[in-house]
């Protein structure tokens, strides 16, 4: 097959990217090359991959200097140039929730749209007008935030199991890692670990400049029992993954669309005690790889009884369900559909011609 993956320039594409995206998009471009098939990118220029590259700016880096209007410009100079060039391709797969809606229809190449992000309403009247696309959902639950949109598959993320290894003997702490913002609940996991008497540390980037900070989240810190750690590159990450009893997910107050932290805390055999909302039930096994959540109550209770928890079965999960392997393997079965279904009205259409 020939196949284009098109992603904004913001940040770099590569495996050892610490952005979400861009480590997906990394793993697909270079499994895809690495089978054979011809891999096209279209990304910022200082992205690392196997596939061949297309950029329109040297670098993310450059990117971000840019005035915002310019940054937006730029965007969609990349994703113009991919739907240009989509002649050449067997099929492109975009991963802009809407951008890439405005030029799939001009192009016969068949083209899916993965939706990364939570569906903001300001965006829906014009996902609306591009209902009939192909989507492609992380969860079933994603699905809930616009039922209306054509979903032709539902593929969970994977992750490199062998990068974020298992360890069977934790240290002793709980982990929170993830951005430091109100939505994200983080005043809850401190809650939750203070009420169960357990150490917290607490990884991600922090908003100082936001009152929910200086309000709910500094005041807390005390460097021993709740200790915050900043920011921590992918090699830091996956040892605090690995070392953690468990990890804390308490975001309550919107439905995530899937949460790649969990099954990165799985592949390192860490359990996780997570809010019961949006993609969790679906990640989660209740009760055998982590505990499903309603209340802080719940996650004190949870907290406490983490040691019924197996760390090799939690493993096992991730492995099982969300391999790299896994979802790769998704991926070109869609691909194959969609190009099988597009030749199908090519052909049907023709012959009406006649």
């Amino acid at each position: 097959m020939k196949i284009a993956q098109l992603v904004s320039s913001l940040h770099p594409v590569g495996p050892r990217s610490n952005h979400a995206i861009y480590s997906h998009v990394s793993a697909l471009a270079d499994t895809f090359s690495d089978l054979g098939h011809e891999t096209h990118l279209y990304a910022s220029g200082d992205s690392k991959t196997k596939a061949e590259l297309h950029s329109v700016i040297a670098s993310a880096h450059e990117m971000k200097n840019l005035p915002p209007d310019i940054q937006h410009y730029y965007i969609h100079t990349l994703i113009s140039q991919c739907y240009e060039d989509a002649k050449s391709f067997d099929i492109v797969h975009s991963h802009f929730s809407l951008l890439s809606a405005f030029y799939a229809n001009l192009t016969q190449t068949p083209s899916i749209i993965s939706v990364h992000s939570p569906i903001r309403d300001e965006i829906k009247p014009f996902l609306l007008r591009y209902k009939n696309l192909n989507y492609v959902s992380f969860t079933y639950a994603q699905r809930r935030q616009m039922p209306e949109l054509n979903w032709v598959a539902n593929i969970y993320h994977g992750v490199d199991t062998e990068l974020f290894a298992f360890n069977k003997f934790p240290e002793d702490y709980f982990l929170y890692l993830g951005r430091v913002t109100e939505d994200k609940g983080v005043h809850i996991a401190i809650e939750a670990a203070k009420a169960a008497g357990v150490n917290l540390v607490i990884v991600g980037r922090s908003y100082p400049t936001e009152g929910y900070w200086h309000q709910y989240i500094e005041p807390e810190i005390n460097g021993k029992t709740v200790r915050y750690v900043g920011e921590a590159d992918l090699e830091q990450k996956i040892e605090w993954f690995r070392n953690a009893k468990a990890l804390l997910f308490p975001i309550a107050q919107r439905d995530e669309p899937f949460g790649l932290v969990l099954i990165e805390a799985m592949s390192c055999g860490t359990p996780v005690i997570a809010w019961n909302n949006g993609s969790v039930p679906e990640v989660v096994k209740d009760k055998e790889t982590g505990y499903i959540v309603d209340s802080v109550a719940g996650m004190v209770k949870a907290i406490k009884a983490i040691e019924k928890i197996s760390r090799n079965v939690t493993r096992l999960r991730a492995e099982t369900f969300f391999s790299q392997k896994k979802m790769t393997s998704g991926y070109l079965k869609v691909y194959e559909r969609m190009i099988a279904k597009d030749k199908k009205t090519k052909i049907k259409n023709a012959a009406k011609k006649k």
